[in-house]
């Protein structure tokens, strides 16, 4: 697919493939998007069925001397749709460029990997303005807060955030032809018109909150004095079932936990577990004495909410047609909605017709293990949100 500006131009252009050749012909195919004018990045992203090392080689065979980087997920969104398996690609021109950076064995200090990847990739635009910063990086590296807070120290607070953790079975990153764990990889990309950022999410709270009263890393042992899991199983009003682990999985991917922030926004928090001295193990850490609230979601809130961001993306841009698109969306989300293949259709058609009329642009995207959408603020690490960046 191709999108143009008013110029007739090439913006940026998208592929999608899959089997043996999948990055390599996704590839190719977003390059071929441009109508033979240059580009200045390829962003990549996988689902099942291709080895990290087999991935990375083949895309940056295809980009040539285009810097390229990417991560998997559970499932990817692109030109034909979404899949559980396969690549897509995004080639951007038309003016935009990149810088990259990377910092590995991040786990050792995620905060300060964060700041030398985003430092490194701002360097790379050669003096421009950053219009935008995307990072990619493994949820097992640390608290995702804490990747956000090294980025926006690095990037300061008029560059917009966007990003997430890689996702799927085998969950890996990658930048120019090295396979990556325990990283953060970012992109700074300079646009020659602002982007639009939208970020959104589909759950509504239940009664009652809650506050934290002990808390050991990502586990909350105690809500309001009790065993977490006790209190949380009571506000959704299943205290009393006998649930296995599955079952208690399930359950949790539609009832995250939002905390409660001073300005009236909700950081939801997605509930991976519980332990065996009934706390609840989260996918972010919550401070003590934070005060929560509990949360439904249904397929038809997570559809709405993906509209939602959409709008709230192309509000951005001031009525300035978009020239391509990025989707980072929740594997919590993917969850809640059963990971079939209509319901992840559903919550495609929605992205693609809230852009209008005039169709969606060049746009893919992922389900990841936690999301990044900052605009305003110094935080932005998401669970169960869907967080759309559109690039005019």
């Amino acid at each position: 697919m191709t999108w143009g500006d008013t110029a007739g131009h090439a913006v940026a252009g998208s592929g999608q493939a899959h089997g043996e050749h999948a990055a390599r012909d996704a590839v190719a195919q977003a390059l071929g998007g441009l109508g033979g004018a240059p580009a200045s990045f390829v962003l990549v992203f996988a689902g099942a069925g291709i080895h990290g090392v087999r991935l990375a080689a083949q895309a940056v065979r295809a980009a040539g001397r285009v810097p390229v980087a990417g991560m998997t997920g559970a499932s990817v969104l692109g030109p034909d749709g979404p899949t559980d398996e396969g690549c897509v690609a995004l080639a951007l021109g038309g003016g935009a460029s990149a810088g990259l950076g990377v910092a590995r064995q991040a786990s050792d200090d995620l905060r300060a990997a964060a700041r030398r990847a985003a430092a490194q990739a701002l360097v790379g635009l050669d003096g421009r303005q950053a219009s935008l910063l995307v990072l990619l990086q493994d949820s097992g590296s640390g608290d995702q807060g804490e990747a956000v807070a090294g980025a926006y120290e690095a990037a300061g607070p008029r560059v917009p955030l966007a990003g997430g953790a890689a996702g799927g079975r085998e969950p890996v990153q990658f930048c120019g032809g090295a396979a990556l764990h325990d990283a953060v990889i970012a992109v700074a990309l300079h646009t020659e018109s602002p982007p639009g950022l939208g970020i959104a999410h589909g759950c509504r709270p239940r009664p009652a909150p809650a506050i934290v009263t002990q808390v050991d890393g990502r586990v909350v042992r105690r809500l309001d004095g009790r065993p977490a899991e006790c209190v949380y199983l009571e506000r959704l009003g299943v205290e009393g079932r006998e649930l296995d682990d599955a079952q208690f999985e399930r359950l949790a991917a539609v009832h995250p936990l939002g905390q409660l922030e001073l300005r009236g926004d909700v950081r939801l928090r997605h509930v991976l577990g519980r332990t065996r001295d009934h706390g609840l193990l989260c996918a972010t850490r919550l401070p003590r004495n934070a005060p929560i609230q509990f949360s439904h979601q249904t397929p038809a809130s997570i559809v709405a909410s993906a509209r939602a961001a959409v709008q709230q993306a192309t509000t951005g841009l001031e009525g300035r047609p978009p020239g391509a698109a990025l989707v980072f969306d929740c594997g919590g989300r993917r969850e809640a909605l059963g990971g079939s293949a209509p319901a992840l259709r559903a919550e495609a058609h929605a992205l693609e017709a809230a852009f209008g009329p005039g169709g969606a642009p060049p746009m893919i995207g992922l389900y990841t293990r936690g999301e990044i959408g900052r605009l305003r603020g110094a935080r932005g690490d998401r669970n169960h949100a869907v967080v759309v960046a559109a690039l005019a």
